[in-house]
């Protein structure tokens, strides 16, 4: 079991991770989650400190002043959301010239039931693997376009040999080995995006680059029914917000599924889009749902990119404070 009572699948036999791997971890009001995930990446994956760069998206940090002393901190006057967070970490990252792979952890990565340790292992078994085109990133969960403008399906790769991997088109961030060629080729996330989908904007540019983007069949496996709907609110609703209960996210996503359809698609992604809006439109159960998107739908069509103040992060995990520090038990 983890130090707060989640199931922990343990991966036998994988050994402390190779030179070369430096972990960046993003946090925005969230110090406990983002805490369990440093603490994890230095407890089981065996990273030194000064492998461990976590970037602090305004305001927050880690839940513990000496864990923060003990890696390498990063803290942006404000909120640049996960595409400019990111940008920020994988920088730093491979400022150093000896970093070959970078190791992206969302601050919630924790609430999954990932294999770990696991970056030594996927690390060994990419360099055995035989692709037509370098492995610019292998994530832990993955999706697939299924010809429906943006629409995708998670990939759950069927069961075979430990150690595979499957080709995939996009995937969220959260656990992901990014390489050095990547950042070489100047692919780095786009801030313009701030949130929604500037994860699938980076794959998809990743891929234009000339480099496969691969799922960790294990990994993939793993965490299979947490990436329904269903499965991935049982898994986050004790710690943070159901995504559902965030209406600012509906914005972000209507918004950027059109900027999305513009660099990656064709015009019937257009079509698609309107239609699958007005699928949620229906489904939205409040006034600000409603708004959210058609504000989302009108900004996307105008172009209007970046942070809108109206649609931010109020909550980042139960038991925090507004600013992202932990409140007193009572």
């Amino acid at each position: 079991m983890s130090d707060h009572g989640k199931p922990v699948t343990e991966t036998p036999g994988a050994g402390s991770p190779p030179a070369g791997v430096t972990a960046v971890v993003l946090t925005h009001m969230r110090p406990r989650m983002a805490g369990d995930v440093t603490r994890s990446l230095l407890d089981r994956e065996g990273l030194a400190g000064d492998q461990v760069v976590v970037v602090v998206n305004g305001p927050g940090g880690l839940d513990d002043p000496e864990l923060e002393a003990s890696v390498r901190m990063v803290r942006l006057p404000r909120n640049t959301g996960p595409a400019g967070g990111f940008r920020a970490g994988m920088e730093e990252a491979f400022s150093d010239p000896g970093t070959r792979w970078v190791y992206l952890c969302e601050d919630d990565i924790g609430l999954f039931t990932l294999p770990t340790p696991r970056i030594a292992a996927v690390l060994d078994r990419l360099t055995g693997l035989d692709s037509a085109r370098p492995v610019g990133a292998a994530v832990a969960y993955g999706r697939t376009f299924v010809g429906r403008g943006a629409h995708t399906v998670n990939i759950v790769p069927q069961a075979g040999p430990d150690g595979g991997f499957t080709p995939v088109d996009v995937a969220c961030w959260g656990a992901t080995l990014v390489s050095r060629q990547v950042f070489e080729a100047g692919v780095l996330p786009d801030p313009d995006w701030f949130f929604g989908l500037e994860d699938f904007d980076f794959f998809c540019r990743v891929r234009e680059a000339g480099f496969d983007v691969v799922v960790d069949d294990d990994a993939a496996r793993s965490v299979a029914t947490q990436q329904t709907s269903v499965g991935r609110d049982d898994a986050i609703r004790a710690a943070r917000p159901n995504d559902s209960d965030e209406v600012w996210r509906a914005y972000y996503h209507a918004r950027n599924s059109v900027e999305l359809a513009r660099r990656h698609g064709d015009p019937t992604w257009y079509a698609w889009h309107v239609a699958y809006s007005a699928r949620h439109l229906q489904q939205a159960r409040t006034p600000a749902a409603w708004s959210a998107i058609l504000h989302g739908l009108w900004d996307g069509a105008r172009g209007r990119m970046g942070e809108n103040p109206r649609y931010v992060r109020r909550v980042g995990e139960f038991g925090s404070s507004a600013e992202g520090v932990p409140t007193p038990a009572n």
